[in-house]
């Protein structure tokens, strides 16, 4: 069963309520608010907004659910695009966003690009709202962890992994390869070849369908070249890394 926004704001409560002095949570906006941030915001996510707008950690950052103030704007923030809401960017050089949908404004997956992983990117989630619900539960679930057991835990490292759970993400062992599109052309998949008609031989894919999130994904182009990072697919289904050069294969869809 798809986790939903209420579950979301659950979750985010309980984090809230448990651990108040790692997360205070922002409160949300009216409807006004949503509507501001544009008319085709998904009804699931202006429920999730007139309850949480953002969470805040002790260690001062923000992730941000308001997609007014997420939009991909730094420049160094490879992979997002345009149709993204950043999430949370940290110091690091890490940052996480969702994918939204050009065409219908349907929010969908989470991913993660890294500064130390060239070429990677992690798929965290089906949707923000298990994406935030895993949030919570890994961030409780460490610090009851620490608690039964402080002295197993270095205290500043216990603290920032509890503030976030989401970094665990670049240390699993589970990754796939994300296949040339050159070894694709003739398949008799209609979905995944209306995709690869427009994309360059050196292109590397990742089938969605098929993988189980949360997981790394190798996604350089077989050109060894600096990668963009797109979704295409009737649902955004299919991750892709388009060399940085190679001409607009299509506007995403």
């Amino acid at each position: 069963m798809a986790v939903t926004a209420q579950d979301a704001i659950e979750a985010l409560r309980e984090l809230g309520r448990r651990l108040p002095d790692l997360f205070t949570l922002e409160p949300g906006v009216t409807d006004a608010g949503p509507n501001g941030a544009g008319p085709r915001l998904p009804d699931d996510m202006r429920t999730l907004l007139r309850a949480v707008s953002a969470v805040h950690t002790a260690a001062g950052d923000r992730l941000h659910l308001d997609p007014r103030e997420s939009r991909a704007e730094r420049r160094w923030m490879r992979g997002p695009g345009e149709e993204s809401r950043v999430l949370l960017s940290l110091a690091t050089g890490d940052h996480f966003f969702v994918d939204v949908h050009p065409g219908t404004g349907a929010w969908g997956a989470v991913f993660s690009r890294s500064a130390d992983f060239s070429g990677t990117y992690a798929y965290c989630a089906r949707s923000l709202p298990e994406f935030l619900v895993d949030y919570a539960r890994e961030a409780l679930a460490l610090a009851d962890r620490v608690r039964a057991d402080p002295d197993a835990y270095d205290r500043d490292e216990a603290e920032f992994d509890i503030q976030f759970p989401c970094e665990a993400v670049w240390h699993l062992g589970v990754e796939v390869s994300g296949m040339p599109v050159a070894e694709l052309r003739g398949t008799d998949d209609p979905d995944l070849a209306a995709v690869i008609a427009g994309l360059p031989d050196t292109a590397s894919l990742v089938d969605l369908r098929t993988v189980e999130p949360p997981a790394l994904m190798e996604l350089r182009p077989t050109d060894g070249e600096q990668e963009v990072f797109m979704r295409f697919g009737p649902e955004r289904q299919f991750a892709v890394a388009v060399p940085e050069d190679a001409p607009s294969p299509y506007p995403a869809h």
